[in-house]
């Protein structure tokens, strides 16, 4: 850091995302999971709004580390705290407007844009200054804002900055303390030091104090977005320029000598701050109308669980009709490794079948997971093989791009792999299908990642060591869906004749139409 003695800043904080700095990077697409398990629409929700933080890569980057998930997670932990969540909000506010005002200024003239250097300067160097003040007695607990804190109090106490702080406040009061009489005529205005006069400026303030607060609001808007100077503005300040020349040859020199005075670690931290800001921000809307979210228990080995899941992007989408979503429940233990879900059509398979992977996916980054409780590993990748139409240039027919998908998938998978199939070896026949399922069910068993296996076959779910999941009905109205999925033997049933009824299209109904 510019100016600061060697030692005086001890603290090592590089980062607030990443324990160890090692992490695997996906592909800014976005793999296959990401369309499948609407992953997409997930990570398009949360960076709404955060478009200048380059959020993006961040929540397609999965750790590799097991201790920066925990990491991350212990900060989430500190921000559940309301008063801590309200000074890092309070900070990264400042922060945007220290930004927002730099924005555009090398277009300016020369005297405005040191003007605008200088008052987005003393904005930064209060904003670190109350930061300081405020995480002082702070109850944090997690190592990353631990460092922070640490960090910005040797930074706010280094000599450096202190007479930043100083310069800063010196060169603006200064400059405030200028008087000047200004005389506009027919063709010209002239502009000469203060010789006592009455100043207008009171006279007019207090004519139009009632006005005071509309006009406050309208001005602190206009000076916090917008640079522009007409040409008269920009003469008279070109003037005045000449008339105090050591108020602005301070000014000149503060711009000159501090450009780089935003410290480089506390922009890093800003911007990483936004991940979890962001994330904040969009599942508030959801905890506020009952749905919950935990921060799970990492574990080591393949038991698993999470009690009140949902599909986070299907609950966002809901909220806004004023819809409320099912949540479901599903553990994995001992050597369980496969859920085979099975039940009538539009039950909620599928939805259940996304909400599993997305758990997997937000544990993965370090978020919270819809759920009340959870514990659940991080998985090294996810994997998933949905229906997808057949493409008039590929010359497979579509049973062989299903198994050569497979394939791959089945090659690439570890022990820590998430795996979800999605109704897949429907263009063959029943036969065929079940048998090609048990294969498939047989070496994912083997290899022992973790699957949800979402199918019409009965047969799948009743093989040994699989975990069956069925999505249930109303018993008193076996055409509505519960939407719930729970653990319980396949019951071999589609009710699709409950549906027939309740259009009136079974054969008898048919018939009689017919026949009428």
């Amino acid at each position: 850091m510019k100016g600061v003695a060697p030692g005086v800043i001890w603290v090592v904080l590089k980062s607030i995302l990443w324990a160890d700095g090692e992490e695997v990077r996906i592909a800014a697409e976005g793999p296959d999971f990401f369309i499948d398990l609407n992953v997409a629409s997930i990570v398009d929700g949360i960076i709404s709004g955060y478009d200048d933080y380059n959020l993006r890569p961040i929540f397609h980057t999965i750790p590799k580390s097991v201790d920066t998930v925990i990491y991350r997670q212990e900060i989430f932990k500190d921000l559940q705290n309301p008063e801590v969540l309200e000074i890092l909000k309070n900070f990264s506010a400042s922060m945007r407007n220290v930004y927002r005002r730099l924005s555009g200024i090398e277009n300016l003239n020369e005297y405005q844009k040191q003007g605008w250097f200088l008052d987005a300067s003393l904005l930064y160097l209060e904003t670190m200054d109350d930061l300081e003040g405020n995480l002082k007695n702070a109850d944090l607990a997690s190592r990353g804002l631990k460092a922070f804190r640490d960090y910005i109090r040797e930074y706010v106490n280094s000599p450096s900055f202190r007479e930043d702080y100083a310069d800063a406040r010196r060169v603006k009061a200064n400059l405030s303390s200028i008087r000047y009489e200004l005389t506009i005529g027919p063709s010209k205005v002239t502009v000469w030091k203060d010789k006592g006069k009455e100043n207008y400026n009171e006279v007019v303030r207090q004519a139009f104090s009632k006005f005071r607060e509309d006009r406050m609001k309208t001005e602190k808007v206009r000076r916090s977005s917008d640079h522009s100077m007409n040409s008269v503005e920009t003469e008279v300040l070109i003037l005045l320029a000449r008339l105090f020349p050591e108020e602005f040859r301070e000014l000149r020199s503060f711009f000159e000598n501090r450009k780089d005075i935003i410290d480089p670690v506390v922009a890093l931290i800003y911007r990483e701050l936004q991940f979890y800001m962001s994330y904040l921000e969009y599942i508030s809307p959801l905890i506020k109308i009952g749905l919950e979210f935990c921060i799970p228990e990492i574990t080591s080995g393949n038991d698993v669980y999470c009690f009140g899941s949902f599909d986070l992007a299907l609950a966002q989408k809901k909220s806004s009709s004023g819809s409320a979503v099912v949540t479901n429940d599903f553990e994995l233990s001992g050597d369980e490794n496969i859920i085979v879900v099975t039940g009538p059509n539009n039950g909620g398979k599928t939805t259940f079948s996304r909400a599993f992977g997305q758990a997997f996916f937000l544990a993965s980054l370090g978020l919270p997971v819809p759920g009340r409780k959870a514990r659940l590993f991080v998985a090294d990748n996810i994997y998933t093989h949905f229906e997808k139409s057949e493409e008039p240039e590929n010359l497979r027919g579509k049973l062989e791009d299903d198994l050569m998908r497979m394939r791959k998938i089945l090659d690439s998978v570890t022990e820590k792999s998430v795996i979800i199939i999605n109704e897949m070896l429907g263009s063959t026949n029943s036969n065929d299908a079940i048998l090609i399922g048990k294969k498939i069910i047989e070496l994912i068993r083997r290899k022992k990642s973790i699957c949800v296996y979402v199918t019409f076959f009965d047969e799948l779910a009743r093989i040994q060591g699989v975990v069956s999941m069925v999505a249930q009905v109303d018993l008193s109205a076996p055409e509505l869906r519960t939407f719930k999925v729970t653990r319980s033997e396949p019951n071999g049933l589609a009710y699709a004749r409950a549906i027939a009824e309740k259009y009136r299209l079974t054969y008898d109904e048919i018939l009689r139409r017919i026949k009428g």
